[in-house]
């Protein structure tokens, strides 16, 4: 089990969205947290905007973890999304982004915001997770995917 399974829900999982721009997904992104969590869209959409204006949350491969803190939250709140096709955003490596964690914290607890930002970043960085991720058909199989993906040892890395 990872860091981000306790927080994830069927309906915080959103596959294959045709979504043009990082604003539309942040607002998916928002509608799911409202779903999912009851956190009030505008107010999601607010901070992940907020922490996007910083500078890009594109970690490269494809990948992105939008992410930002709420005073209101009590604990995290995690929803992934998957599009259709990448969409152009700032990234390291200059390729289109289609797979997101986005991931709103309690303001009070920037620790947790780390160990759950590190964790998303060594799925992101892990070949063959990326790849069942982008394949999953459903979200129950997403789901399983992730309990199933554990951090590679040092013994692992280096080989």
């Amino acid at each position: 089990m990872t860091l981000l399974t306790p927080y994830l829900k069927l309906e915080s999982v959103r596959l294959d969205l045709n979504l043009s721009s990082q604003k539309r997904l942040f607002e998916e992104a928002s509608l799911a947290f409202e779903r999912a969590y009851g956190v009030p869209h505008d107010e999601a959409f607010a901070a992940l905007m907020e922490r996007e204006r910083i500078g890009s949350t594109a970690v490269g491969h494809g990948c992105a973890v939008p992410h930002g803190r709420l005073a209101e939250l009590e604990s995290p709140a995690i929803v992934f999304l998957r599009t259709l096709a990448p969409l152009k955003v700032s990234a390291p490596d200059n390729q289109g982004v289609q797979l997101f964690f986005a991931i709103l914290v309690p303001a009070k607890n920037p620790g947790d915001h780390l160990a759950l930002l590190r964790e998303t970043a060594g799925i992101f960085g892990d070949e063959k997770t990326r790849e069942a991720l982008l394949r999953a058909p459903d979200a129950m199989s997403f789901l399983e995917i992730l309990s199933q993906w554990s951090p590679a040892s040092e013994s692992e890395k280096l080989s």
